[in-house]
């Protein structure tokens, strides 16, 4: 993404609190699990591709447009499923036999920011590491937003750092037993206390103990299918199912621009962002298994200098 092209003062940062678990698949199963997540090839940290979070907002909008009396002039003037079809393709891009058009917005992946982990204090816990905040620093910066003291944290052994919250004692988590470390970490709450206000309780881990617990602490669920005819398991239909737990904290960097088209009636920055941040404002379903309740995110839209 050029800069000349998605400039700051036209970017947001987009936070999406899991409600439900999140199932955004991997597509092909390398081990025990059947349907895997969706991971990062460098961290094997979990994420949801740009492709999924596009695909994602573009249907969510269609769908909220089809219910609204749309304020953007389009020469379509049929019905409401028409104008959003043709709000969809001129905000977020076509690729037809007659026309293609690139899109007007622009996705990051939907990157971790706070893993929740089940703990012997409480319920549970949001778990950072310094490889994570160093990375959540650098994305803050690209949109413009105060990162300040993010990219100097240390913490090293079996030791974690409380951010947010009221702890004292060793902390397990799963298999994990850290002792309490003493810092200042009063940076990192200020950070996450102005972009994702649910997380109340977060510690800061060593980087080694943060991809354990990637690897070994997502929810896994068995899932079978039932023959009509007998009302029992099919065989063969048992499988096991990787989920991203409820309450996870992800982000997505969102770039806005003028409508990609030669025309003179082309539709401006502030009228395209307007229309999709209205659309999407609190909620959104991304990933699988929507029929389930799977993927709802509560949405948090923030960009330089607050929302």
């Amino acid at each position: 993404m050029c800069c000349s092209t998605y400039l700051k003062q036209h970017s947001k940062f987009c936070v999406l609190h899991a409600i439900s678990p999140v199932h955004a698949g991997a597509g092909s199963a390398t081990g025990a699990v059947d349907l895997p997540i969706q991971r990062e090839r460098h961290t094997g940290w979990p994420h949801v591709q740009a492709s999924g979070v596009k695909g994602a907002f573009r249907d969510h909008c269609e769908r909220v447009w089809m219910l609204q009396d749309l304020e953007v002039d389009l020469e379509v003037k049929e019905d409401k499923r028409k104008r959003a079809d043709e709000l969809a393709k001129r905000i977020f891009g076509m690729s037809e036999a007659s026309k293609s058009q690139a899109g007007a917005i622009a996705f990051s992946d939907a990157k971790l920011m706070a893993f929740p982990v089940r703990s012997n204090l409480v319920p549970f816990v949001w778990v950072v590491c310094p490889a994570l905040l160093k990375r959540l620093a650098r994305d803050l910066e690209l949109v413009g937003m105060d990162a300040k003291g993010l990219d100097s944290v240390a913490i090293d052994g079996d030791q974690y750092g409380l951010v947010r919250g009221e702890l004292s004692g060793s902390l397990i988590l799963e298999d994990l037993c850290l002792e309490t470390m003493t810092g200042n970490w009063l940076a990192i709450a200020d950070v996450f206390k102005s972009i994702d206000p649910a997380i109340e309780r977060l510690v800061v881990i060593p980087d080694h103990h943060f991809s354990f617990l990637m690897e070994t602490a997502t929810e896994v669920q068995a899932q079978i299918a039932i023959d009509a005819a007998t009302g029992t398991t099919k065989d063969g239909s048992l499988r096991y199912q990787e989920l991203l737990p409820a309450d996870s904290s992800l982000y997505t960097l969102v770039f806005f621009g003028e409508e990609r088209t030669a025309e003179t009636n082309k539709i401006v920055l502030d009228t395209l962002a307007g229309a999709v941040l209205t659309a999407a404002a609190t909620h959104i379903q991304i990933g699988g298994d929507m029929t389930l309740g799977r993927g709802i995110f509560q949405i948090n839209w923030l960009s330089r200098g607050g929302k």
